[in-house]
């Protein structure tokens, strides 16, 4: 698979981040999803799924943070994921929690769990990996699951996946 996202002298675009505009923040986070192209899907692909976490978080906090986990998004040779599509649409997909969710932060409105929220590095410039899943299968969890539960639903599952690291600036 061959996996794009939107970008600017090798960084995500501010409007999906930390530095986006008033009017795309909600709950004091980004809230505006990147769009994201999506190739070479393998043929025997019945769905797709991402994760989208900071690694470079672990130092910070003291755990990998969860941005965005999507599943059951339709599979084709080529499929593209909107801008925004988190909030409003455009593809249908099962949207996991994110790390708002956890006991740490406590947030409880869904429209922040269990959506994308959008890197704002404290520190320096991390490291965005985004994953994307081809399976074979449809998975059955429900809106809100949690990463370790996608990774237990999607075990022998995976057909391909493919991972991109996408730098967004402090």
């Amino acid at each position: 698979m061959k996996v794009s996202v939107p970008t600017s002298n090798g960084l995500l675009l501010d409007k999906y981040g930390k530095y986006a505009a008033k009017d795309e923040i909600y709950n004091g986070n980004p809230a505006v999803s990147f769009p994201i192209e999506i190739k070479e899907v393998p043929a025997k692909a019945k769905t797709l799924a991402l994760t989208l976490v900071d690694f470079d978080s672990v130092p910070v906090c003291g755990f990998a943070w969860i941005h965005w986990t999507a599943i059951n998004i339709p599979a084709a040779a080529s499929v593209t994921i909107p801008e925004d599509a988190s909030r409003k649409g455009g593809i249908t997909m099962i949207q996991g929690n994110n790390s708002t969710a956890g006991p740490l932060v406590g947030q409880k409105d869904p429209l922040t769990t269990r959506h994308y929220v959008g890197p704002t590095p404290p520190d320096k410039t991390h490291d965005y990996w985004l994953t994307i899943y081809a399976l074979d299968t449809q998975l059955d969890l429900p809106e809100g699951f949690w990463l370790n539960e996608f990774y237990h639903a999607a075990k022998g599952h995976i057909l391909e996946k493919q991972r991109l690291s996408i730098p967004s600036r402090a």
